[in-house]
């Protein structure tokens, strides 16, 4: 004889599934809000809530094309006329493609380090490259990123370097996209210090060579981190200054663009009307962190040396911030889209790369600060330049202007009269349409460093 369950029976039983369902809900609310109040039960809500993530990166790194996630398409460009570019004994890098003008790029000597990831004696690596003039690779930093106290990194393909500095021993300092440190190499790779943490986008070095500026994040379950400016000191690895985008805020209550992607922190200031709120997630996203140099500060009024120059992409604008007062001298909107690494440049201008995401091509823009004066430094459309995420650029004291496009896995020189002088590929090895990303490409003169008669780190 069959039993029926009592309809009382499964009311109950849904009952209870809906009150467990709103207490999971809000135990692991107010635990990724920072609040104890649940203590290890909290945690573990939490915990299980993060399960499908932990579960698809598990996926991801089980794929048989493991580096899906980085890898960035091929464009359309011929590569015939391209060669590749060698390197000196025990440093075989795979797949990296040349073609540059002769002429022109005697013209400019000067060695150009790249940044990205790359295949080097077979195996897929984050390092820096050291071209020579005669675009030879004549030194590789391998930056890996082990052994972090208190954090566990990601793997290889799980992560991009994005963020470098060259100093004058020759040592590095660099953090990674999806990274979980600021770390310092020296010239042979061993690492000389680390800092745990959410650092990405940028490491600028003052002009003193004494201390870095970078960036950092601290992140929330369902939120995308709290933006903070961090100077760095150099020969120890200490955080000397840290400066919160709260702070800012705080010290400009009537700038309102700050406040056009509004996030949960109190800008009442005892107003008893107002109320915290959370609009967006990300509300900020600083991409770029920048001091003035003392030699050109005098080019831009109303400036002083150390001011930095800070990129938020989320509200597609770039500023100038006093590190000691946190007074916003001025700030610019609207003339670029998703934009990155705005530069200083002795002429008083400040250029950006527009990514324009979302449109057709990308852009450097110039933005003369004392006129608010604007022009299209380049135009990306006749060269195929876009990079809907990330970028760099730089304009050397030759007059060329050198991007890297990470999305596109290039590197594009171009002089003074616009034409194209250099261009990089990164080719992926074993076929298929596809580039690694390069993250950076510098310029430095001649005799900045003797890389290619240094003696062997393996000796």
């Amino acid at each position: 004889m069959e039993r029926s369950v009592p309809v009382w029976l499964l009311l109950l039983c849904l009952l209870l599934g809906a009150m467990t369902a709103v207490m999971f809900g809000w135990s692991v609310k107010t635990t990724a809000a920072g609040s104890d109040r649940f203590g290890k039960l909290g945690a573990a809500t939490l915990a299980v809530a993060g399960f499908p993530d932990l579960v698809r990166t598990t996926l991801s790194e089980m794929r048989a094309d493991p580096d899906s996630q980085l890898r960035v398409p091929q464009t359309n460009a011929d590569l015939s006329a391209f060669r590749s570019i060698t390197g000196r004994p025990g440093i075989d890098v795979q797949n990296l493609m040349v073609r540059g003008d002769p002429a022109a790029l005697a013209r400019t000597a000067g060695w150009r380090i790249l940044v990205g990831g790359f295949v080097i004696n077979g195996e897929f690596q984050h390092a820096a490259l050291a071209l020579s003039p005669e675009l030879e690779v004549v030194k590789a930093w391998i930056l890996t990123e082990k052994d972090i106290p208190g954090e566990t990194p990601k793997p290889t393909f799980g992560k991009f370097l994005h963020g470098f500095a060259l100093l004058k021993d020759e040592s590095v300092i660099v953090t990674y996209d999806v990274g979980v440190s600021l770390q310092r190499f020296d010239r042979c790779g061993k690492r000389l210090w680390v800092i745990g943490g959410i650092f990405d986008h940028a490491v600028s070095l003052h002009e003193s060579g004494n201390f870095v500026w970078t960036l950092r994040k601290h992140m929330k379950p369902g939120w995308l981190g709290d933006d903070e400016l961090v100077k760095v000191d150099v020969s120890s690895g200490r955080v000397a200054q840290t400066i919160t985008m709260d702070a800012i805020a705080a010290a400009n209550p009537n700038l309102e663009i700050l406040g056009a992607r509004e996030k949960d922190i109190n800008w009442a200031n005892g107003n008893p009307k107002a109320v915290r709120v959370k609009w967006l997630d990300d509300p900020f996203h600083l991409n770029d962190v920048e001091p003035l140099p003392s030699a050109i500060a005098d080019r831009f009024p109303g400036f002083e040396a150390d001011d930095l120059l800070v990129s938020a992409r989320s509200l597609n604008m770039v500023f100038v911030v006093d590190p000691d007062t946190l007074k916003v001298k001025w700030w610019r909107t609207g003339d670029w889209r998703r934009q990155h690494d705005p530069d200083w440049q002795p002429t008083g201008e400040i250029t950006v790369y527009d990514n324009q995401m979302n449109h057709n091509y990308s852009r450097i823009m110039g933005i003369i600060p004392a006129t608010q004066t604007t022009r299209v430094v380049l135009d990306g459309q006749s060269i195929d330049f876009y990079s809907r995420i990330r970028g760099k650029h730089q304009i050397a004291p030759t007059g060329d202007l050198l991007l890297t496009v990470p999305q596109q896995g290039r590197v594009i020189e171009i002089d003074s009269n616009g034409k194209t002088v250099l261009e990089i590929f990164n080719t992926r090895p074993g076929g298929g349409k596809f580039n690694y990303p390069l993250s950076e490409a510098i310029w430095f003169p001649s005799d900045a460093f003797n890389f290619a008669t240094e003696p062997s780190c393996a000796n």
